[in-house]
């Protein structure tokens, strides 16, 4: 867990105990995301910076600096080896974790006097890109570029997920577009349009079957990867987060102080979770799709029971 006090949190879920409490950002620390063997974790703060740290020992690994304003999402891939961010920059940026480095340049509008990065869903394709590492592991050689000439967000970049091998991404922004990258190559997939205000959260199946966004305008839609909206679940505030189940069966969303859960096939409510005292900011679920975890403004984590729909713990400190 992260927060305003500049600090990354490790919890033992089992006890709630507190095993780790990680400094080293000079900000508030916006987001966080582990690998899936829970080994190493990636976190991002308003300091603009990307931290990735050893959650067994609790060091530090690497900093990771490049964005030139706060950085508000961060995930990382399964394995543990690629991190991608998105900032208030506008650009979503994708990164080595092995050797600290940014691969290709950052996804972002042309109007910065960077690359940009973007592959359009329709016929009138501005062009391809391609990225090249010149770069043996272990070695200290530098990156070079080809052919990057892509368009990207043209606002602050708010949110971003990954799949689980790390092929593909998935950003949210102030321009109120959700896009699909594929990481490889940095060329976006699908640019997503429906919302009519800024997309605050957005997440993606491990596999990539399916993401999920979640909006000021108090919707949360679901789309396939090639762009389509498949469902539309409208709120009655606005969705602060997003989180969906592995299986793509549930999607879980935060809106005000309450965790409310719902079922992706038919867009139809299972239950609202009710305990925070402050508004949810962040919401998750375990990789075996057992657990939801929320973080709120009332500075607590709370684990819930994904089965019974139950509150298990509070996380405090």
């Amino acid at each position: 867990s992260c927060g305003q006090d500049k600090e990354v949190r490790v919890w033992e879920l089992a006890s709630g105990r507190c095993e780790h409490v990680l400094s080293g950002h000079t900000d508030d620390v916006r987001g966080v995301s582990a690998s899936s063997d829970g080994r190493l974790a990636s976190s991002c703060s308003f300091d603009k910076t990307v931290r990735v740290w050893d959650l067994e020992t609790g060091q530090e690994v690497s900093t990771m600096e490049g964005h030139t304003d706060k950085v508000f999402g961060v995930a990382m891939a399964g394995d543990g080896g690629t991190v991608v961010s998105c900032s208030w920059d506008m650009s979503v940026r994708v990164w080595d974790v092995e050797s600290g480095h940014a691969v290709g340049k950052p996804m972002q509008p042309p109007s910065t006097g960077a690359f940009s990065l973007q592959q359009p869903c329709s016929s009138d394709s501005l062009g391809t890109g391609e990225s090249v590492m010149n770069q043996q592991p272990g070695s200290s050689g530098s990156l070079s570029l080809k052919n990057l000439s892509m368009k990207g967000h043209e606002k602050e970049v708010l949110d971003v997920a990954i799949t689980s091998d790390g092929g593909r991404a998935v950003s949210g922004s102030v321009d109120g577009t959700v896009r699909i990258w594929d990481v490889g190559s940095g060329g976006q997939l699908a640019k997503c349009q429906g919302h009519s205000d800024w997309v605050m959260g957005v997440a993606v199946t491990p596999n990539g079957s399916l993401a999920a966004s979640g909006g000021r305008d108090g919707t949360l839609r679901l789309w396939t990867m090639s762009g389509k909206e498949v469902r539309k679940i409208k709120h009655t505030g606005e969705v602060t987060c997003v989180a969906l189940a592995p299986d793509g069966g549930r999607v879980v969303s935060g809106q005000g102080k309450q965790v409310l859960v719902w079922d992706c096939n038919t867009g139809s409510s299972i239950k609202g979770l009710s305990k925070h005292t402050g508004a949810v900011r962040r919401v998750a679920v375990s990789s075996r799709g057992d657990k939801i975890v929320s973080g709120s403004q009332d500075m607590t984590v709370m684990i819930w029971d994904m089965k019974g729909l139950s509150h298990e713990r509070t996380l405090q400190g």
